[in-house]
């Protein structure tokens, strides 16, 4: 059975952008013939480049309306829509809020990369105080408190974080290693095994998990 011209085209562009390596021409080509709902049926996609190139260009012009089934996509079979949907979901969780948050958002991470915590932290607040539904907002103030070892606060940070945002891999895997340093390691068990939940295909957290199992038994 021949797949429909929908699909066809996405996977048509992308596989120009694979040659290319033109995001901007992949980008303009997408939003000029598909929704961002018709991209997110695509992620059900038989066809594993319909849901790769799906998955690239919600990255590009998703929403957070978009956020549930992109975190779906992070339990795809496919290793390389696993990659592309962590790299996407990061994208829409920067550009969740109004155009001066989104920006703002941007220069805490930027203080956090340049280790620049106490900084960051402040920006992050002032940050909290005009947009107190940003998730994002406190996962950087989590990293920024994490770094200067204030485990309970940055802990705390990351539970409004998943209030906000369920989907969030980032805040949970901070909020293990908060559990962690704060000697609670059931706790942080129980939290991994929720990550999992969400990116059953991590090594890393299966480590941390059979380590974890392996200290209680």
């Amino acid at each position: 059975m021949p797949r429909p011209h929908t699909t066809c085209l996405i996977v048509d562009y992308y596989e120009t952008f694979l040659r290319d390596q033109d995001l901007g021409t992949f980008r303009a080509n997408v939003s000029s013939r598909y929704t961002e709902g018709t991209l997110s049926r695509l992620l059900q996609a038989d066809d594993v480049q319909s849901r790769r190139a799906a998955v690239l260009a919600l990255g590009l012009i998703g929403s957070y309306q978009c956020n549930e089934a992109l975190a779906r996509a992070l339990r795809d079979h496919d290793p390389a829509v696993r990659e592309l949907a962590q790299g996407a979901l990061w994208a829409i969780w920067f550009r969740a809020d109004a155009p001066e948050n989104n920006a703002m958002l941007l220069q805490v991470r930027e203080l956090n990369d340049r280790r620049r915590f106490a900084e960051a932290e402040a920006l992050a607040t002032r940050l909290i105080q005009r947009a107190p539904l940003f998730a994002e907002a406190y996962n950087q103030r989590a990293i920024a408190l994490f770094s200067q070892e204030r485990f309970a606060e940055s802990a705390a940070d990351c539970r409004r974080t998943l209030e906000l945002n369920p989907y969030h891999f980032g805040a949970l895997s901070g909020l293990g290693q908060c559990d962690l340093r704060l000697g609670r390691r059931q706790e942080a068990l129980r939290t991994f095994r929720r990550a999992l939940k969400i990116q059953p295909y991590s090594e890393g957290l299966r480590a941390m998990i059979a380590t974890l199992e392996a200290e209680g038994d």
